[in-house]
């Protein structure tokens, strides 16, 4: 693994832990939906015209690599647990969950056309849909299960 992939990785492990270590419950989902924008959407290299020839529109079609797909799972599985924290009571809440990661995810792939330096595909929103969608029903599963004991 290179060394942006042991950072990246690195980061994406321990700051969702940091965040729910020292932000309250209820900010934790703002928090990291500012991560994400934060590190998703391309802050430069800006254009006036739409790029929409450089999109991957068939998923995992053409080049991508798995280090890529786990880090963008990795990525989003914060957004599904916090979302469920914010919602505990909700029966639907999984499904809101991953809603709200693929409006995220389709925003913040959808400025990404608007760049010179970046690629938007519809690899990335699938996998970014899998990872809240895991963190969701990982949380709401733990959650029912500590109940029980």
């Amino acid at each position: 693994m290179s060394a942006f992939g042991l950072v990246a990785f690195f980061l994406i492990v321990t700051l969702p832990l940091l965040v729910a270590a020292v932000v309250p419950a209820r900010s934790r989902l703002v928090v990291w939906t500012v991560v994400v924008v934060a590190a998703v959407v391309p802050w430069i290299g800006w254009t006036d015209h739409a790029h929409w020839d450089r999109i991957q529109w068939v998923p995992f079609s053409g080049v991508y690599r798995l280090r890529d797909v786990v880090l963008n799972v990795l990525f989003y599985v914060p957004i599904g647990v916090f979302y469920v924290q914010r919602r505990p009571g909700r029966a639907r809440a999984v499904v809101e969950a991953t809603l709200y990661g693929l409006a995220l995810s389709a925003l913040t792939e959808f400025s990404q056309v608007f760049s010179h330096g970046r690629f938007p595909s519809v690899t990335d929103l699938v996998t970014n849909v899998a990872g809240a969608w895991l963190g969701a029903w990982t949380s709401v599963t733990v959650r029912r299960r500590v109940r029980r004991t």
